[in-house]
């Protein structure tokens, strides 16, 4: 006899269980995508919806909007809990009914709060912490004077600085202010504002890095000015968040903009669409930024391995082969290669990325190529001596590099004798102090690689009495 498993248990519980739940940041979040093209139509964002009592009336009347939206989140919610569609929608109904009912009672009665500059940090001593939302009405009814996305950003900020000093009425008024702020840096169009329109993805998440972390992003770029091109300035409403954040306030958005860089730059997206090279250093750029910020609200551990999974990207085959049909002649394509091997992170990439120089390298037609790319043997040992310090520095602990160091030593040494070069100088009537300053970085390894060449630069020193070293 066997016995038939029972069915799991329905959960049949509310996404919001209470009126409250409406303003966590993951219900809010929720409206944002459910509400998006009306919330934008109405220039609006949840914070506002939830605290505007003329916003909840003009969504009541458009009731297709708001049908539809509550079934964007109920079918899908249905299917996870093993419920129906009906019974989702009725819970959902209810809460909200009951955090619509409960704004517009207090409308009529003059319970919601109204604040100005000059008012609000009274409002925010007075104010009650478990009626915080009749502040946050006060809030929402001044952000809607505004006429653009950068006038909300503006008077919100306005109302931080307007803010009690200190002690549990700031702690309220910041608490009240946050979600505003969250929901204004979740919307596109209001988070330009605070870091700047049209920017790439590498570009627009260094310049979230900057704003929740803009004290120490900026001493980072005084000492690398290459991160300067990459990280521009804050506009006026993010520089004022920024130092807000350096002061403390609102380490919750904070966090939530430290985890949406690690989210987005996990996404396939390009950092840089439209140049190889731009991504290889909009990767290198963020790698720094974000290990400069890393902490509490960035762990160490999670920008290392975002930065690892974005390293997979540039030693990805189609990636490597843009990357060289980007680049004029066989020189440039070996330097971009070798920087690929430098700014790639984990052993694995780091192997991947020798193997693509080492091809290149070890090819065939690669002595040839370079002579002429290089326009001769002189050329030809200096892009040699480069990429051996390079590949000296970058490849260090990788199985191979040793081998493919050897190898570079030895095209030197082949190209030196079949060009004549150091023959040349030796025995030419070139004038001595010149002839013993280019054997001289010839056998130092500065123009030409450390092996044949090299040796065959210092013997000839030797004969004409002079020491390599």
């Amino acid at each position: 006899m066997t016995s038939k498993a029972p069915p799991p248990r329905r959960n049949l519980e509310p996404l919001c269980a209470s009126a409250a739940d409406l303003y966590a940041p993951v219900a809010r979040e929720q409206i944002g995508r459910v509400l998006e093209s009306w919330l934008a139509a109405n220039q609006a964002t949840p914070f506002e919806l939830l605290h505007r009592p003329d916003l909840i009336r003009k969504l009541e009347a458009s009731s297709r909007d708001l049908q539809h939206a509550f079934q964007k989140v109920a079918v899908p919610l249905a299917l996870a809990r093993g419920a129906s569609v009906h019974e989702v929608m009725r819970g959902l109904h209810t809460v909200a009914d009951q955090a619509i009912a409960r704004i517009l009672r207090d409308e009529k009665q003059g319970l919601l709060t109204t604040v100005d500059l000059r008012s609000f940090a009274g409002a925010s001593a007075a104010a009650e912490a478990d009626f915080g939302y009749r502040l946050a009405a006060g809030v929402a009814a001044y952000m809607a004077a505004a006429e653009s996305w950068e006038g909300k950003v503006e008077r919100l900020l306005d109302l931080v600085v307007a803010a009690p000093a200190d002690g549990p009425a700031r702690t309220l008024a910041l608490r009240v202010l946050e979600p505003a702020l969250e929901d204004i840096c979740g919307s596109e169009l209001g988070l330009a504002q605070l870091i700047g329109t049209e920017l790439e993805l590498g570009c627009f998440l260094l310049a979230l890095v900057r704003l929740a972390h803009g004290g120490t992003i900026d001493a980072i770029i005084a000492v690398h000015p290459t991160l300067q091109k990459l990280v521009a300035p804050l506009p006026a409403p993010g520089a004022r968040l920024a130092r807000h954040f350096e002061n403390g306030d609102f380490s919750d958005l904070r966090l939530m903009i430290s985890r949406r860089v690690l989210a987005d730059l996990d996404t396939p997206r390009r950092l840089h669409p439209g140049s190889a090279m731009g991504e290889i250093a909009a990767v290198r750029g963020l790698a720094v930024a974000m290990t400069a910020a890393s902490g509490p609200l960035l762990p160490a551990e999670d920008v290392a391995e975002a930065i690892l999974r974005r390293s997979e990207r540039l030693v990805e085959p189609n990636f490597v082969n843009t990357l060289l049909l980007e680049q004029n002649g066989l020189a440039p394509g070996l330097d971009a290669l070798m920087t690929v091997l430098e700014s790639v992170t984990g052993d694995a990439n780091r192997r991947r990325a020798l193997r693509f120089v080492e091809a290149a390298i070890l090819a065939p037609q690669f002595k040839q190529d370079l002579l002429n790319a290089a326009g001769g043997a002189i050329g030809a040992l200096q892009v040699l001596a480069r990429t051996y310090r390079r590949l000296t520095r970058a490849g260090r602990g990788v199985v191979g590099v040793q081998d493919l160091l050897d190898g570079i030593g030895q095209t030197g040494g082949a190209i030196d004798l079949e060009g004549g070069v150091v023959a040349d100088l030796a025995g030419g009537m070139t004038a001595k102090p010149k002839k013993l300053a280019v054997l001289q970085a010839m056998a130092s390894g500065e123009t030409a690689p450390p092996g044949p060449a090299a040796r065959h630069a210092a013997d000839a020193l030797q004969k004409l009495g002079v020491s390599a070293g």
